[in-house]
């Protein structure tokens, strides 16, 4: 099985989602830097990889996938180690509930403000 390849900024909250997902699973994976803020945005193939020119995107054994929710749930359910999310379908609801929130509402304040 091939090493996953993270790309995006070490920076990066939504970058740090995907990292800490692999590491709470213990996968080795490769960070790739990109800077989706350099003169002239994003680099051409990092638009290949993320139709939004957004970090992270993520590749494992040719499977490409970005959004860091998505990116950690595939971890979750891809990898052996502890389980990141819980089983029953209420339980996952709220935890996917309260990380939505903190997304759309908590973001700006909570890494921009504080």
């Amino acid at each position: 099985m091939a090493e996953p390849i993270l790309f995006g900024a070490a920076y990066s909250v939504y970058v740090r989602i995907a990292r800490l997902a692999l590491v709470e699973k213990g996968v080795a994976y490769r960070l790739e830097e990109v800077d989706i803020f350099a003169e002239g945005g994003p680099p051409a193939d990092h638009l290949a990889r993320h139709p939004f020119g957004r970090i992270p995107a993520f590749e494992h054994d040719g499977f490409r996938l970005y959004e860091s929710g998505a990116i950690a749930r595939y971890v979750d359910e891809a990898f052996p180690g502890p389980v990141l999310q819980p089983a029953a379908p209420k339980a996952r609801a709220r935890v996917n509930q309260a990380i939505s929130i903190l997304d759309s509402y908590a973001y700006r304040t909570l890494v921009w403000d504080i």
